[in-house]
């Protein structure tokens, strides 16, 4: 019972956001800062790459269940390494106290209140949210597939058509989004 209320709640933090790890640059670059056509399409060769498992030259849906499932194991393997303190191989009560109050410091040093969510729960969501789209009706996708969506997704957002997207672009991208699902939702509902 102990070590399940352990777990329990060393998945609500890994959950609740990597609030322990220091910010920084990750692997999709600096976030908010300004991106070029050739770092969109290495963006998307390296989403690729992290889901062709396999190496065929196609992405399924398995692929990327089975993609996400690894990164989920890493994750909390990470995060145990973190609440681990005195690296004993497990977490006593007193490490989860000290990771939350260290996390709780941190939102409060960067003005935040409450979990870390926003829209990467609903972009990342649930099985087969995003399946359909992205794999269509053949089931996979290819490398220059993920490419070209990649591209368009980027023209899209590049109002002045200059070869780069930047912040205010992405905002301006946003907000109309917003205003189309106000206006379907004032339509429907």
């Amino acid at each position: 019972m102990n070590k399940l209320t352990i777990l329990a709640g060393t998945a609500l933090l890994a959950t609740a956001g990597a609030a322990l790890e220091q910010p920084g640059i990750g692997p999709r670059g600096e976030r908010g800062a300004d991106l070029t056509r050739q770092q969109a399409v290495e963006r998307a060769d390296r989403l690729f790459a992290r889901l062709d498992l396999d190496n065929d030259g196609r992405a399924t849906a398995e692929e990327a269940r089975q993609a996400a499932q690894q990164r989920r194991a890493e994750r909390a393997g990470r995060m145990f390494e973190r609440l681990d303190a005195n690296r004993d191989g497990s977490v006593s009560r007193a490490e989860f106290d000290q990771a939350r109050a260290q996390r709780a410091e941190q939102r409060a040093e960067r003005g935040r209140r409450g979990p870390r969510m926003g829209m990467r729960g609903l972009r990342h969501g649930g099985p087969g949210m995003r399946a359909g789209r992205m794999f269509g009706e053949q089931g996979f996708v290819t490398r220059e597939q993920m490419r070209e969506r990649a591209l368009a997704r980027f023209d899209r957002l590049d109002a002045d058509r200059d070869g780069t997207v930047t912040a205010d672009e992405r905002r301006q991208a946003r907000e109309q989004m917003r205003q189309r699902i106000r206006e379907r939702r004032g339509r429907t509902g």
